[in-house]
């Protein structure tokens, strides 16, 4: 392993790190670095506060030494904190690596005590660390600091507290994989990018919040009205079910697809209706995220450090803070209104002026809030934003991986003449047998059929996924309906048949959508197959690769343009960009098919089932096993939603998300350098879209966009084009 600093500070503010974030945290002028543990190859030395930088420390950084933290980009702000207070060298920002971006890349636990013990480390956190962290670093209610001279002997445990974090980092570091070359160059961009920030408008944010408190006040006033006072807040979900149910209408719950789906009903008493159109106004987060900008702001109004360099398994980034790949998507009305006069009316404050200028409907407050969110980011004085993002990327990646060359001729074939019809029309056209001509911009199987087909079953969904997808995009299943009458008895027969299987054994929501909804949305799901034949055999491809990586050890297996090779306790996944994936220990576990058996005494059609659950459930009369099928892996990972690292299986549609999600990241970064090298400076990015702040004058948008679509050698054949905006405020198109 190349020789590096080990470091680690620990640091004390008044301001609360996990509400406000590192940047705003060490502005404020109580903000210090207390002490500080190093690790050097073999030497071992340590610093306080009032003391001068270790001399090993100055000569390293000033040489131009690496620097490991974990969490680098909170000790790239001590170093800078030590810079301007203290004196110390400031080292670039190049110099930084971090272990906990390391661990991510290979799909450990980011946190160290949880990456201690993936790892299986001797030497683990001091998980007492907590205690001592709140005695000296977070000041008491009167808001005074424990000085280290009131309790030496416990300040010393701090310091060995930090002396075994920096133990435990540089273990966990000489245990992983390093990121690559090219990987440590994203992840110092990115970190560059966090150092920029994202300017808010801070005065009309403090307006809006001002706003939206008057706006609830107005609809809590409503709902005691409409309800004869049985609720008296828009928050008091529990009090409104069971006054909704007591008017005669059956809910299961308030949540936000939920109550979508009661709004729909036609014959909605008019009271019930205003008292749950209240309650979805009420509901909107959107006051939460402006609420979260002004918090997260520095003085100059920037919200920095908001990207986590792989935050997800493919190497996406994730979101702190404030979340700004998941803002709310606005209404079809709000897309003519100018953003330089609603700014103007949300400084007023006054939710009665956006009821006046907008009217009743599209001026409800809180909903027009929730639409403008993403104009509350805007540019400095005298530059613009100028913004891109791929257009449907993720389909054209699918379609490169597995080679599915009709979809690719005519995805270049609409980039060569945009009046083409789509492929939204042209799946649609082809699951229901329909002229191409016939499926207009505007036929209604566009957007109820082909849309949420494209779009949701790339990745070996199904009913489920079909269904999220149409729900996304305000497609009601009913409007699918005419799916059946198209298709013929055959293919009926097959659908009605895995209805009826999955009814029997509640899976794939057949108990929740009516059967000819449910039955339609299969035949969607078989006709987008049928049309993508080798995207659909990819996802076998994919599986079979893995699993003969993992028999074979050492032996490169390959699939759609991904090889497989198992070495260093991992399974790799070599992309064409030559990044890897990293699946930690993986494993095969036996299958077979199997029947089960049903409440009504009758046996399920056969499916796969782990053998050893289905040889326990055999000799309970529970399963009747039909015969062997092929193993399936099994690897280590950190589970998206727990956080918790556990054995997880792997099947061909997740690989397929995997690597079309990881290519297409690739893609992203490949333009975020080309916008860089070109004078665009990154300010912030969303999966498939780039944002840049530049003066005002400089570059050209379409300069822009054929930029950031230059493709790298890897990716020869692959359609990529973009679109774009150029402005004052943050929007989408």
């Amino acid at each position: 392993m190349t020789l590096t600093l080990e470091n680690d500070f620990e640091t004390r503010s008044p301001v609360d790190l996990r509400k406000h974030g590192a940047y705003v945290y060490f502005e404020h002028p109580e903000a210090r670095v207390l002490l500080g543990s190093f690790k050097l190859g073999e030497a071992r030395f340590r610093w306080r506060y009032g003391q001068p930088c270790p001399p090993e420390a100055e000569a390293w950084v000033a040489g131009g030494g690496s620097i490991s933290a974990h969490n680098a980009g909170f000790e790239t702000l001590c170093w800078q904190w030590l810079h301007e207070n203290c004196g110390w060298p400031l080292p670039r920002l190049d110099q930084f690596r971090c272990t906990a971006a390391t661990a991510a890349a290979l799909q450990l636990p980011r946190s160290l005590d949880k990456l201690g013990d993936a790892l299986g480390l001797e030497v683990r956190k001091d998980k007492e660390g907590h205690r001592l962290m709140r005695k000296f670093s977070i000041p008491d209610k009167k808001g005074s600091f424990t000085e280290p001279e009131d309790d030496p002997e416990e300040f010393e445990k701090y310091h060995q507290y930090c002396d075994t974090d920096v133990e435990t980092e540089a273990a966990a570091d000489a245990r992983m994989v390093p990121l690559s070359a090219a990987e440590q160059a994203v992840y110092t961009l990115s970190e560059r990018i966090n150092q920029r920030g994202i300017r808010i408008d801070i005065d009309s944010a403090r307006a809006a919040i001002k706003m939206a408190e008057k706006a609830k006040r107005d609809l809590d006033k409503e709902m005691a009205r409409v309800t004869g006072g049985a609720v008296r807040k828009c928050s008091e979900v529990s009090k409104l079910t069971a006054w909704v149910e007591e008017q005669g209408v059956a809910v299961e719950s308030l949540a936000k697809a939920d109550l979508e789906d009661v709004l729909a009903f036609d014959d909605l008493p008019g009271h019930v209706r205003r008292a749950l159109e209240i309650r979805q106004e009420g509901a909107k987060t959107s006051v939460s995220k402006i609420k979260t900008m002004i918090d997260r702001a520095s003085r100059d109004g920037r919200v920095r450090g908001t990207y986590m360099y792989h935050g997800a398994g493919p190497g996406r980034w994730t979101s702190m803070g404030v979340n700004f790949a998941n803002m709310p998507r606005s209404r079809k009305d709000f897309e003519g209104i100018r953003q330089d006069v609603l700014f103007e009316a949300v400084r007023t404050g006054d939710p009665d002026y956006l009821r006046f200028l907008y009217g009743p409907d599209l001026g409800r407050p809180l909903h027009l809030l929730s639409d403008a969110v993403r104009g509350f980011v805007w540019a400095a004085p005298g530059y613009d934003l100028v913004q891109a993002d791929y257009s449907g990327i993720e389909g054209a990646v699918v379609a490169w991986l597995a080679g599915e060359e009709w979809k690719l001729r005519e995805m270049f074939a609409i980039i060569a003449d945009p009046s083409i019809p789509d492929l939204y029309r042209q799946t649609a056209a082809g699951i229901l047998g329909l002229p191409l001509e016939e499926v207009t911009k505007k036929h209604w199987a566009r957007q109820a059929v082909g849309k949420p087909a494209e779009l949701g079953l790339g990745y070996q969904g199904g009913v489920n996924a079909f269904r999220t997808f149409a729900r996304n995009y305000g497609v009601d299943l009913a409007t699918v309906l005419p799916v059946l009458e198209r298709a013929d008895a055959e293919t009926i027969e097959k659908a009605e048949k895995r209805y009826h299987n999955n009814w029997k054994r509640n899976q794939a929501s057949a108990r929740e959508i009516p059967k000819d909804q449910w039955v339609a949305c299969e035949i969607i799901k078989n006709g987008w197959r049928a049309q993508n034949e080798a995207i659909q055999q990819s996802w076998h491809d994919y599986e079979a690769a893995a699993r003969d990586a993992v028999h074979n050890p050492g032996t490169i297996t390959e699939a759609a343009r991904v090889k497989y090779i198992v070495r260093f306790g991992f399974l790799w996944a070599l992309l064409p960009s030559g990044r890897c994936l990293a699946y930690g220990v993986p494993r095969t576990k036996a299958q077979v098919w199997a029947k089960v058996k049903l409440d009504d005494g009758s046996w399920s059609d056969a499916e796969v089932i782990d053998r050893d659950i289905a040889e326990r459930g055999e000799a309970q009369g529970k399963y009747k096993i039909e015969g062997h099928t092929s193993d399936k892996v099994t690897v280590m990972g950190t589970d998206a939603t727990t956080k918790k690292w556990r054995r997880q299986a792997l099947y061909g549609g997740l690989l397929c998300e995997n690597n079309t999600q990881a290519v297409a990241r690739d893609l992203l970064v490949n333009g975020m350098f080309k916008a860089e090298e070109a004078g665009y400076p990154i300010i912030a990015h969303v999966y498939d879209e780039i944002v840049c702040e530049v003066p005002r004058g400089f570059g050209d948008l379409k300069t822009f966009e054929k930029l950031i679509c230059e493709l790298p050698a890897w990716a020869e054949g692959l359609p990529l084009t973009a679109g774009g905006w150029r402005g004052k405020r943050y929007r989408k198109d």
